[in-house]
């Protein structure tokens, strides 16, 4: 009896063992396959940026939407360098400011085909004569995820915070009294402050962004 169990047993066993042992090679075979068919994406990176950057320059605080193109270089396989290029609209003006960013991004950890990885990646950001607050400089830091397909597709999405470097040019206006009415009557006054504020060193501001690219 003991020596039927075993045999079956076995027999359930093995295929399953053969089963996982081919999906382990089929999982690891697209990386092989593309660098023999000369598929595999080259150290040259271009991408279509789109962010959500936080400069305080509206009274609610919301981030506003800036785009731009970044170009980069693999300088190893999990280290590469790249710059960033961005316009952005200011709410309630007709001006738009420009962006400059140069990060070093490093692959934390990524899957055995090397398509999903984790990615952390810091540098410095400038915000370019901006209408509200001028030139500031930042320390931008990120955390983002990175798919990079054998044929050259790739997307990122990440976020993390700016710092300030320095202190924008903007001054808050002081803030006015309700007029008064002049008589009895009752006049409702909501002060709802400035519509930007002023951005000090060593604050911190949000930024967040997507981006569809390709590796050549």
């Amino acid at each position: 009896m003991k020596n039927r169990v075993a045999f079956l047993s076995a027999l359930v066993i093995a295929p399953l063992m053969f089963a996982a042992a081919n999906a382990a090679a089929s999982e690891e075979a697209p990386p092989s396959l593309s660098r023999v068919a000369g598929a595999a994406p080259g150290p040259w990176l271009v991408r279509a940026e789109g962010s959500m950057v936080a400069m305080r320059d509206n009274w609610l605080g919301m981030p506003g939407p800036e785009v731009g193109l970044t170009l980069g270089y693999s300088v190893a396989p999990h280290f590469a360098i790249e710059l960033t290029g961005s316009a952005r609209k200011v709410e309630d003006n007709d001006q738009r400011s420009w962006s400059a960013m140069a990060l070093a991004r490093g692959v934390v950890v990524a899957n055995p085909t090397g398509r999903h990885a984790l990615t952390v990646a810091g540098g410095p950001f400038f915000e370019l004569g901006h209408p509200v607050h001028g030139t500031v400089p930042f320390a931008h830091a990120e955390l983002a995820y990175l798919y990079r397909h054998p044929a050259g597709f790739t997307f990122l999405a990440g976020g993390g915070p700016n710092i300030a470097l320095a202190g924008s040019s903007y001054v808050a206006p002081p803030r006015t009294g309700c007029p008064d009415s002049g008589g009895d009557a009752f006049v409702p006054c909501i002060d709802f402050g400035p519509d930007a504020e002023e951005i000090h060193a060593g604050d911190v501001t949000g930024q967040m962004r997507l981006a569809f690219g390709w590796q050549f």
